[in-house]
């Protein structure tokens, strides 16, 4: 399997969906709408089947089980929710050509957690992801030098009470997920890297220089507008982020995955260890 397509649409919610709240009047035609949008690029696409998942956090929305029934009585399509142990068990099948990599670790950004594993177990979670260190911390879009150095200490306190594997443990570190995505087109661009289809491997040393550009380079604003304008106020902590776990391991080999949850639930779905109804586009 591989990602031909990576597209993201931010919703514009008053606050965040994640603190028990509930959408608005407003907020649900906008999910519609956004629902209608990903339809209308699966067809565009030429793809005849399709599936649709809502991640565990939405679990905290209130309210969620008639927002979802709502998108299925307009779109005609089912949306099965997860819960995190199916989301863990999806990411590692996704990503398990990589098990055959010595001493590994599958590091998930998720948006408000990062998720960490052996291939063969889960080990850890840290309470933080691109998405709330970009509310907490970023005042803009792009943070400050002085914004960066709060989040660098937020995430080392975060690192500390995590109960990590020492340093060593891990020789190699497979990044998966959109934000790994997207920390490797920056990191791409900013090397001049060409990349068609294969692996994405980066280095620590120049993850740690692409680090300091997006905090201090006057360049930074057209580099992340080019190259992840979706994320723009997320992308910067999502490379601090991967910056402090990587220092943190001291691993010797990066690899960067292009496959997550949605790989893995279509995986299972396509291997037949999965059933689950989807809808035909046809007509």
């Amino acid at each position: 399997m591989e990602s031909i397509l990576h597209t993201r649409t931010p919703l514009s919610f008053a606050g965040s969906v994640y603190q028990d709240r509930k959408l608005t009047e407003i907020e649900i035609p906008e999910l519609l709408d956004i629902t209608d949008s990903f339809i209308i690029t699966c067809k565009e696409n030429g793809v005849s089947n399709l599936y649709a998942i809502a991640s565990a956090n939405l679990a905290s929305v209130k309210g969620i089980d008639d927002i979802l029934a709502l998108v299925t009585e307009k779109t005609g399509l089912g949306i099965y929710k997860l819960d995190m142990a199916t989301e863990a068990e999806a990411r590692i099948f996704a990503n398990e050509r990589y098990s055959i990599l010595p001493h590994s670790t599958l590091i998930d950004f998720g948006s408000i957690t990062t998720k960490i594993y052996s291939f063969s177990d889960y080990i850890s979670s840290v309470p933080l992801g691109p998405l709330t260190l970009g509310q907490d911390y970023v005042s803009e879009v792009i943070p400050t030098r002085t914004e960066a150095k709060r989040m660098k200490v937020a995430i080392k306190e975060a690192l500390d009470e995590a109960n990590l594997p020492e340093e060593g443990f891990f020789e190699n570190a497979v990044l998966a997920g959109v934000y790994a995505w997207t920390i490797y087109q920056l990191y791409a661009e900013y090397y001049k890297l060409e990349y068609n289809h294969g692996e994405m491997i980066i280095q620590y040393k120049k993850l740690k220089k692409l680090s300091k550009y997006l905090i201090e380079s006057e360049g930074r604003s057209m580099l992340i507008l080019k190259k992840a304008p979706e994320l723009m106020k997320q992308v910067v902590p999502a490379v601090l982020l991967a910056k402090e776990l990587l220092k943190r391991f001291k691993t010797n080999n990066i690899v960067i995955s292009d496959l997550g949850v949605k790989e893995g639930i279509l995986k299972s779905i396509v291997l037949g260890k999965r059933e689950q109804k989807g809808i035909e586009l046809e007509g």
